[in-house]
């Protein structure tokens, strides 16, 4: 059975891309002739270390590697061991369209209405990475300046020490407005690192707060208004305690680089 699971369905003349327990009980049956019930498929997949999930989007073709990302990784886990408080940042957005995910159904294949016309908001956010305390703000879109007003928010929470803030290396994040408010004298103790290219998702423990988000809020769900669902994103960023993701696993493997 793991062999045929590690292979596509189309590799056995099948139009499917992927397996479900389902289809994989039915081919067993009628080409092994293997009298299997989904139920037991499912019980001996998951003896094999196999699991039910989502595949994750990456870049055709062989994937780029960051020559500096060992440095990177390096100098974020050194901020990490020092006193200095660091702040894990990123930004998403929530759209009115909904998040489609796999649910549990009976009968007709239910139907998630959608938008007559789609709408979306900018969410900025700033994981501590000792305290898991959560700096965010929602505004309209993703500029410099709306970058800037975010830093400024954060300077006020933090108003003494040094503050370090990783981040990826999008243009936002490098505009000409973001670098003179950099060179400010009164912001001499804020410090950006930049996470590797290619792969700062995965070192930005942020991506978990998103990803509980918009579970919550927007999966197979439709929103009467942005309005409403930007509320629901505030009330959802202002009540949830997170955890501090150091020393989680993806901080671990930060320190694992120094």
């Amino acid at each position: 059975m793991d062999t045929q699971a590690s292979q596509s369905p189309r590799a056995v003349g099948l139009v499917q891309s992927c397996w479900t327990v389902g289809l994989l009980a039915a081919f067993l049956l009628a080409r092994l002739r293997l009298p299997l019930s989904p139920s037991s498929v499912r019980r001996h997949l998951k003896a094999g270390v196999w699991r039910w999930a989502r595949p994750r989007l990456a870049p055709a073709g062989q994937r780029k590697a960051d020559p500096a990302s060992e440095w990177k990784l390096a100098q974020i886990a050194r901020s990490l061991a020092a006193t200095a408080t660091v702040l894990f940042l990123d930004e998403c957005e929530v759209q009115l369209l909904p998040v489609i995910r796999s649910m549990w159904m009976k009968g007709p294949r239910v139907r998630v209405p959608t938008p007559g016309r789609n709408a979306k908001r900018a969410v900025f956010g700033a994981l501590d990475a000792r305290t898991g305390a959560l700096q965010h703000a929602i505004r309209e879109r993703k500029r410099a300046v709306d970058f800037v007003a975010f830093l400024e928010q954060l300077v006020r929470a933090y108003p003494t020490g040094a503050l370090v803030l990783v981040l990826d290396n999008v243009v936002t994040h490098d505009a000409k407005l973001v670098r003179a408010w950099l060179a400010r004298p009164e912001h001499a103790r804020v410090h950006l690192l930049w996470l590797p290219k290619y792969s700062a998702h995965e070192h930005n423990p942020i991506e978990r707060v998103w990803g509980i988000m918009k579970d919550k809020l927007a999966a197979n769900r439709l929103h009467g208004s942005i309005e409403a669902l930007a509320a629901e994103a505030e009330r959802f960023l202002t009540e949830t305690r997170f955890r501090a993701p150091h020393p989680a696993p993806a901080s671990a493997a930060l320190a694992e680089a120094a």
